[in-house]
C-alpha cells in the first residue's frame, strides 16, 4: 500500500508520500517513493501507488524518452511523454491500479507548472488537491473535503507552505489508520523556477506533532460539549485554551517561509 498526496499551489507543487513498501504476503521495506528528473529547461517529480517494480520501469523509460525530446519544452509535451510511456505497459490494460501516478511538471522558461494524476493509461490535470493509493479511501476523501475545500478567503488556493502542512497531516492519518501505509513521510516542493525543496525529516515530524496536538484539543472540546456533567465554565476554559493554541499555530503557519 502507498499514500501519495499532491497540492497544486499558487507558488509551486507539493508532493508527500509515506516510505513503506509492503509486499503482499511477504515483507516490507522502506524507501523514498518520490522520483525527480531535473534539466535546465524543465523538471518533474513523480510519486506513485501500485507495483514498485512497474514504477521503477516507468521511471527509467520516461528518462530515456525525455532524452530524445528536443527544445522547446512545454508542459503539454511532457504530459504526452508520460501518456506514451504508460502505453508501453500492457499489464495496465486489465489492471489500471497497478500503477497510479501524481506528476508534478515545471517548464521554467514558460513559467508553467502543473500537477497531473494518472490511473492506468488515463491522465488528467489536478486543479488543487488529489491523492493516489489505498483504493477509494473514505478517510482521505472525508479529510480532503474537510480541509481543502475552497473558500472566499482562499480563492486562489494554498501557498506551498500550507500545502506541505496539510499534505504531511493527510499522509500521517493514512499511516495511522490504513494497513500497509507507514514509515516516515517525504515532503517535496517543486517551484515554478524548477528548484526542488526537500523538507527535512525533523521539520515534517514537528508538523505532524503540531497537528496531532490540535487534533487532541479538538477532541477534548468535543467530549466536553457532549458531556452534560461539564459546566459552562469548564467548557469555556477548554474552548479558550483551544482558541489560544490555534491562534499561535496559525500565526506561525501563515507566514510564508521565503
Amino acid at each position: 500500500m502507498t499514500i501519495g498526496v499532491g497540492f497544486k499551489c499558487s507558488d509551486g507543487i507539493v508532493l508527500c508520500a509515506d516510505n513503506q513498501i509492503t509486499w503482499l504476503g511477504s515483507h516490507k521495506n522502506y524507501e523514498c517513493k518520490l522520483y525527480p528528473h531535473r534539466q535546465h529547461e524543465w523538471s518533474t517529480v513523480f510519486t506513485f501507488a501500485g507495483n514498485p517494480n512497474l514504477m521503477k520501469s516507468f521511471n527509467d523509460k520516461f528518462d530515456e524518452t525525455m532524452k530524445m525530446m528536443k527544445a522547446p519544452f512545454m508542459v503539454s509535451g511532457i504530459r504526452d511523454v508520460i501518456e506514451t510511456v504508460l502505453s508501453f505497459f500492457d499489464v495496465l490494460k486489465d489492471n489500471p491500479t497497478d500503477l497510479c501516478l501524481l506528476c508534478a511538471i515545471c517548464v521554467s522558461a514558460e513559467k508553467d507548472f502543473r500537477l497531473f494524476k494518472t490511473e492506468g493509461y488515463t491522465i488528467h490535470e489536478v486543479a488543487g488537491y488529489d491523492y493516489v493509493g489505498i483504493g477509494d479511501s473514505s478517510l482521505l476523501r472525508y479529510l480532503g473535503q474537510l480541509l481543502t475545500s475552497p473558500s472566499e478567503q482562499r480563492p486562489y488556493g494554498y501557498i506551498v507552505r500550507q500545502g506541505a502542512i496539510l499534505g504531511s497531516y493527510l499522509v500521517l492519518k493514512a499511516k495511522t489508520h490504513i494497513d500497509g501505509c507507514g514509515g516516515d513521510t517525504d515532503t517535496w516542493i517543486l517551484r515554478p523556477s524548477g528548484q526542488l525543496e526537500v523538507k527535512s525529516g525533523g521539520e515534517v515530524y514537528r508538523t505532524e506533532q503540531t497537528m496531532l496536538k490540535l487534533e487532541m484539543l479538538v477532541k477534548k472540546v468535543a467530549s466536553c460539549f457532549f458531556d452534560k456533567r461539564v459546566t459552562d465554565e469548564e467548557l469555556a476554559t477548554t474552548l479558550d485554551f483551544l482558541i489560544a493554541v490555534v491562534k499561535d499555530e496559525h500565526f506561525e503557519f501563515r507566514i510564508p517561509a521565503n
